[in-house]
């Protein structure tokens, strides 16, 4: 009898662990999206007013311009940028009942605090993303303290992980797209582009900053900003290690040329 009852709790295990609902049937784990797919790093240009002299003039022309981004994704849109950050050190589950993948965290922005969800859809190779964002400090009537699960950011992208799209929301206030980015990368992650497009009403409405990161190129990192409100196209390449580079704007400098800066961001002229 003992037996009996033994092989049928062995037979009652083989039938739940091929359960057509366990994890072998789960649909595949996607690949996270890099973080410069949502914040390129640009701590190469930190600056403020005090540095700026006739001898460091290109690259502190160079900074200018790049901050005014920096400022949009580290300021007023810095609560979604750091919640999908803070995902990507965190191993996600699988929620059965929903059919996603799921991502949770906490963080502080804004001196507050938030959780975040993130979610992935995936089907057919492709991924749907969902960043929804709670508050969890003191109520306020601050435009930057959503309702529970806010939808702040989404984005699709393949399931390995190397290209996709994202569409930031500016506020629970304002709960309409502020920018849109579209992003890919090699299989070897050598190479990465990020093309992030500012979609909210107003002047600078159409205005883009396209990043580029090539490892196998002297000048590893560049963007070209495109500045609707002054008409101004700026190339700007630099390598991220040594910290040499140079920018090029016919609007600011009066020409089609390159002006570069040395290893000391020192003004100098350029090599051919």
């Amino acid at each position: 009898m003992k037996k009996l009852l033994s092989l049928l709790l062995s037979l009652m295990v083989l039938f739940v662990s091929c359960n057509p609902d366990d994890e072998n049937n789960q649909d595949p784990k996607p690949v996270m999206p890099p973080e410069y797919s949502m914040a390129p790093d640009f701590d190469d240009f930190q600056t403020d007013g005090n540095q700026r002299n006739q001898t460091i003039e290109n690259w502190f022309y160079s900074a200018v311009n790049v901050g005014v981004y920096s400022a949009i994704l580290k300021g007023s849109l810095a609560i979604p940028v750091t919640a999908f950050k803070v995902t990507i050190s965190q191993e996600p589950f699988f929620d059965t009942d929903a059919g996603v993948w799921t991502w949770e965290s906490s963080f502080s922005a804004h001196s507050n605090d938030y959780t975040i969800r993130l979610t992935a859809d995936v089907a057919d190779g492709n991924v749907d993303w969902k960043g929804y964002i709670t508050s969890t400090g003191t109520p306020s009537t601050s435009s930057f303290t959503p309702p529970e699960n806010f939808l702040w950011f989404e984005g699709q992208s393949t399931v390995d992980g190397n290209s996709g799209s994202w569409t930031l929301i500016e506020s629970p206030a304002n709960p309409s797209p502020w920018i849109s980015t579209q992003w890919s990368r090699n299989e070897a992650q050598t190479e990465a582009n990020a093309l992030f497009t500012i979609e909210k009403e107003g002047e600078l409405l159409g205005s883009y900053i396209d990043y580029s990161r090539d490892e196998d190129s002297d000048y590893n990192r560049s963007v070209e900003i495109s500045n609707t409100q002054s008409n101004d196209l700026i190339q700007i390449e630099w390598n991220s290690e040594l910290k040499f580079g140079r920018v090029k704007s016919t609007n600011h400098f009066g020409d089609s040329n390159f002006h570069c800066w040395n290893e000391d961001l020192q003004d100098v002229t350029c090599e051919e």
